[in-house]
């Protein structure tokens, strides 16, 4: 027989088998017992957190001919024919994301089940399906037969439409517990007959970010070396660093150590692990030396505000995905700005506005001359953040005021030329993009990447150069977040549908009103022609 990887040998078959997804089981089970099955359940989470074997036990479940408390009995015709049931459709939407496709399912649906009550269809990665993919869907999906049961499984909601997840029951699924995948390790580890200590299986178990699937794989492929699994191990297979040499780390930062903090950082580039594992046990252990010096103090460097900055840094560093450099680069500037002391802001002279009051020569004064000074203050600016987000509210008003299908059709043809011919400091920039929204003269633009949309609107002149000197297409632009997207989509039909008229707004730069309002205090005071300003 076939050698069989542990992800698939250890595969949950049923209910009480599935790890870390407990109210999802409850809810699912009680929903059996009481036979109040919905038409439509769409199963959202992280990768190998179980959405596709809960729907397969979900399939197996409510077609078992005698189920005990919610749960299949495992003997019945229908359950042990259950892998090679005809009426259990699994389908990839990754490979089959067409209209075609989704048509011929649309075709089959009304067939009737050859040996089960329920006729279930298992659509993973649902959120490929292309987007005629998902209009043709929508109506079979809303109100199939009786006998057909859908379930959609995806790693990205944001990505599938508001109008399919409203027709569906939701469930979210979590990245499982570091304590739970370990306890699984172990208990596979004892059956498989595999030597292992505790801290090589905690360091897998890190590596796989709530992934039991992935833990798995990975165990599969270190027991092939028939040697203890151990952390020295795990280190050097899979890529991985030590607790131990993170600590060192932030204990050379602490003591103010600027050649072995250089030194450690130069040892982790050579070893070419994967930025994210190095910087996601940094935030974990920066932040337990956070408690520690609030409940203890600390004498070091790292005080409690420094060590906020720098686990806010490098969180923002994580979600950098599109990186034209080294990474370990940027993660070397972010902890060596402790050593550079302070942020000095560049000292400006003061400024002072005399006021000088002088008397018509007609006149005889014996009061000495009038001079008021005052402080000047600096003109209030608005904030480079504030003037995005109130251009980003302007251009989205517009464009969907006058939107329509036909130029949302040319832009996205004109638009996959674009990534190509742009130049290349922007490629990497809107390599992820996609237009949503067109009209004559504005265009909405989303991106999946997390804070991808702030560094588009921040380079947006720039973009809009390009598209007009590369395809001789001239637009105003904004770009928004696929989940961002969604909420405003979702908005803009609930405002149609009251009634609500867009109209164009006019963008303009707001202009502060305080700007040079000491010398028009001092106008409305005195007579023009009797004030001087330096």
């Amino acid at each position: 027989m076939s050698y069989k990887v542990l992800y698939r040998k250890y595969r949950p078959n049923f209910f009480k088998e599935v790890v870390g997804q407990e109210s999802t089981v409850k809810i699912l089970k009680n929903s059996i017992i009481n036979d109040k099955i919905s038409h439509a359940y769409l199963f959202a989470g992280p990768r190998g957190t179980g959405k596709t074997s809960m729907a397969r036990i979900f399939a197996k479940t409510i077609n078992c001919l005698e189920p005990v408390d919610g749960e299949a009995c495992g003997k019945c015709l229908n359950c042990q024919n259950f892998s090679n049931n005809p009426d259990i459709i699994e389908i990839d939407a990754a490979s089959n994301n067409g209209v075609d496709e989704i048509r011929e399912l649309i075709n089959n649906v009304k067939l009737m089940p050859t040996s089960s009550k329920y006729k279930v269809y298992i659509i993973d990665e649902v959120h490929m399906l292309s987007q005629s993919a998902f209009n043709a869907l929508l109506l079979t999906l809303e109100e199939p037969p009786s006998h057909v049961i859908f379930i959609l499984a995806t790693t990205n909601i944001e990505n599938v439409p508001i109008t399919i997840v409203s027709r569906c029951q939701k469930y979210e699924f979590f990245r499982i517990s570091d304590d739970l995948i370990t306890k699984q390790l172990q208990n596979i580890c004892e059956q498989e007959k595999i030597d292992y200590d505790i801290e090589g299986l905690k360091e897998i178990t890190e590596l796989s970010d709530g992934g039991l699937r992935d833990a798995l794989s990975m165990l599969d492929q270190l027991s092939k070396e028939k040697i203890k699994i151990n952390l020295d191990l795990v280190v050097k297979e899979l890529g991985s660093v030590s607790l131990i040499k993170i600590q060192k780390l932030i204990d050379y930062l602490d003591a103010n150590d600027l050649k072995n903090t250089i030194n450690i950082i130069d040892e982790l580039k050579k070893t070419n692990l994967n930025y994210k594992v190095v910087t996601k046990k940094l935030i974990e252990l920066l932040s337990k030396k956070a408690i520690v010096v609030l409940e203890q103090g600390n004498e070091g460097l790292l005080n409690y505000q420094k060590i906020k900055k720098i686990i806010l840094d490098l969180n923002d560093f994580l979600n950098k995905i599109n990186l034209n450099v080294n990474p370990y680069i940027i993660l070397e500037m972010i902890l060596l700005e402790i050593f550079a002391g302070p942020n000095q802001e560049s000292i400006k002279p003061e400024v002072k506005v005399e006021t000088i009051v002088k008397p018509i020569k007609e006149e005889k004064i014996e009061e000495p001359k009038t001079i008021l000074k005052q402080e000047a203050k600096e003109p209030k600016k608005i904030k480079p953040t504030e003037e995005i987000k109130n251009k980003k509210h302007i251009r989205i008003n517009n464009c969907l005021t006058e939107a329509n299908k036909q130029n949302l059709n040319e832009l996205k043809t004109i638009w996959s030329d674009f990534k190509v011919k742009i130049s290349n400091q922007y490629k990497g920039l809107i390599e992820d993009t996609e237009p949503v929204a067109a009209s004559a003269s504005y265009a909405i633009i989303t991106t999946s990447i997390k804070h991808q949309d702030n560094e588009l609107n921040l380079e947006i002149n720039n973009l809009e150069d390009e598209l007009k000197k590369k395809m001789q297409k001239e637009l105003k632009l904004v770009a928004l977040e696929t989940s961002e997207w969604a909420k405003t989509k979702e908005e803009y039909i609930t405002n149609i549908k009251k009634g609500y008229k867009y109209t164009l707004m006019e963008e303009k730069l707001v202009i502060d009103e305080d700007n040079n309002k000491l010398e028009e205090l001092a106008n409305n005071i005195f007579d023009s022609s009797k004030i001087e300003i330096n």
